[in-house]
């Protein structure tokens, strides 16, 4: 299987990526009525804010994650740097943020986190998925 320029081949990879980004925005859809009820709206506000931050993240990351995946080592190297651009995000937001609604702390990190319940999500359904074959010896 060769590896077009600047896409990603396509694997059983590509289906737990969409699952995670699933899982992301289910998380998002029930989080944002939740924090709206049990706290307030800017609440919700700030959990929206980090949620749609998260999936920002991971769409970057999916993007050049796909992109690194190339013969050129100059083109890994630059989609590697740029990727920092991942963490430089969500840096602006919490800065942002925590200067607008500093009291809202707690909705907007866990927002920030969707990616991180997203991947958890996967690795549990994947831990109690049957594997089709047996491992190798």
């Amino acid at each position: 299987m060769a590896i077009e320029e600047g896409r990603a081949p396509e694997d059983g990879g590509t289906e737990h990526l969409r699952r995670v980004t699933g899982a992301m925005l289910v998380l998002a859809a029930l989080g944002l009525p939740l924090w709206g009820l049990l706290r307030s709206w800017t609440a919700a506000l700030a959990f929206g804010v980090g949620a749609l931050a998260s999936l920002a993240f991971w769409s970057l990351h999916q993007m050049l994650t796909a992109r690194m995946l190339t013969p050129s080592v100059r083109r890994r190297w630059l989609y590697g740097f740029l990727s920092l651009g991942k963490l430089a995000l969500i840096a602006l937001v919490l800065r942002g943020m925590m200067g607008r609604y500093p009291a809202e702390a707690l909705p907007l990190a866990l927002g920030v986190l969707l990616f991180v319940a997203g991947i958890l999500l996967e690795a549990l359904r994947l831990a109690f998925l049957k594997p089709d074959a047996p491992p190798p010896v």
